[in-house]
């Protein structure tokens, strides 16, 4: 004659009976799981953002550099680059046009250096800062042109 289920359980003792309930494990694994799934998904996109302001700060720097050829002086380069950054940047997405700043300095003889800086501490990715290994808000670019002439 077989054991009624309640006798079976008291019969196997408290620490069988528990280890062979499988009542709830989809929620254990879940508990377990969806903390280190959320962390990923969050990261991925933090990065992305991350990675699309970089670029867009990138481009804003060689294009820069690229309009500042056709400047005859340093002064005039200078102003060259400052109104196609002013009048280029708004346009760029998650880039705040009051966190940027553009300066043209001469490394040597010849050549204009076009530096491009940007405070992305208040970039939306930066809400997870405790969470993930971002890198620095402070972000610089940099391209070194020839000033003109083959000599």
């Amino acid at each position: 004659m077989p054991i009624p289920f309640p006798a079976a359980r008291i019969t196997a003792g408290p620490r069988g009976t528990f280890l062979r309930d499988t009542r709830a494990v989809s929620a254990v694994e879940f508990a377990l799981l969806a903390p280190v799934m959320i962390l990923l998904l969050v990261g991925t996109i933090a990065y992305g953002l991350l990675f699309s302001t970089h670029i867009s700060l990138q481009q804003l720097t060689a294009e820069a550099a690229r309009s500042s050829i056709a400047g005859l002086s340093g002064d005039e380069r200078a102003a060259i680059v400052e109104a196609h950054v002013a009048d280029t940047l708004p346009r760029y997405f998650l880039i705040d046009p009051e966190r940027a700043s553009v300066a043209v300095e001469t490394p040597r003889t010849g050549y204009s250096e076009i530096v491009v800086r940007y405070d992305a501490s208040a970039h939306p990715a930066y809400v997870f800062r405790g969470l993930l290994p971002l890198p620095s808000d402070q972000v610089t670019y940099s391209q070194i042109i020839r000033d003109g002439g083959l000599s």
